[in-house]
């Protein structure tokens, strides 16, 4: 093969790794459009169903309610659900993965002094999507979804806080139910009303009045 006919060989063989290159992108263009769409279908199935759930029990609400408020058809909501529970499911979880990165991040002794570093978390998470959280704390099935999740922070602190803090683990759990059914009742209360004060300064007084408690209920390692 002399050198001009090389020369033609890697210009044809770039061009072809062009095309394939191309082809592939385009693919990868293509399923980030349809993941970013399918995110979206999603997301409005789940403020749909959290929306109607403010107004009624979940037991009431139909499929159709649910595809008319997000403004899709049966067939739309069948491709990414089985039934409303499962809505349910993946919102739980949602809370719960969310829960846990703040948890998991957090300097746990740290924080039962100043739990304000962990309030500011869960502030920015809730500003993240407002509307959502305003509706799931308004929805007529909040209080059975916020003890889940309630058991489900009490069990991953104790699990967290068990090499630091050196409290009695049964009282310790009954100060943790003290403290998430205050934060939470008092959110929900905040958000129940006109909000003259910002959810930062709430959680700055809310922090001040856990912290000084706990400085005298613990006893740590």
């Amino acid at each position: 093969m002399d050198n001009s006919d090389h020369k033609r060989c890697l210009r044809h063989k770039n061009q072809s790794l062009c095309l394939f290159g191309g082809k592939i992108m385009d693919g990868i263009m293509k399923t980030e459009i349809l993941d970013k769409r399918c995110r979206k279908t999603r997301k409005a199935i789940k403020n749909s169903l959290i929306k109607l759930m403010s107004e009624k029990d979940v037991s009431d609400i139909t499929i159709t309610e649910i595809a008319e408020v997000a403004d899709i058809n049966r067939k739309t909501f069948y491709a990414h659900y089985r039934d409303l529970y499962d809505i349910l499911d993946e919102i739980e979880n949602d809370l719960i993965e969310k829960l846990f990165h703040i948890l998991n991040n957090a300097d746990i002794l740290k924080s039962m002094y100043n739990p304000y570093p962990l309030l500011k978390e869960l502030t920015s998470e809730i500003n993240k999507d407002f509307e959502f959280y305003k509706l799931l704390v308004q929805s007529k099935n909040y209080n059975s979804l916020l003890n889940k999740i309630q058991e489900t922070f009490k069990t991953r602190f104790l699990e967290l806080s068990k090499e630091t803090i050196k409290t009695d683990r049964e009282i310790l759990s009954f100060i943790i139910d003290f403290i998430s059914s205050g934060i939470t009742s008092v959110y929900k209360e905040w958000f129940s009303s006109e909000r003259n004060i910002s959810l930062e300064q709430l959680s700055k007084s809310l922090s001040l009045l856990i912290g000084s408690g706990l400085n005298s209920a613990l006893e740590t390692k």
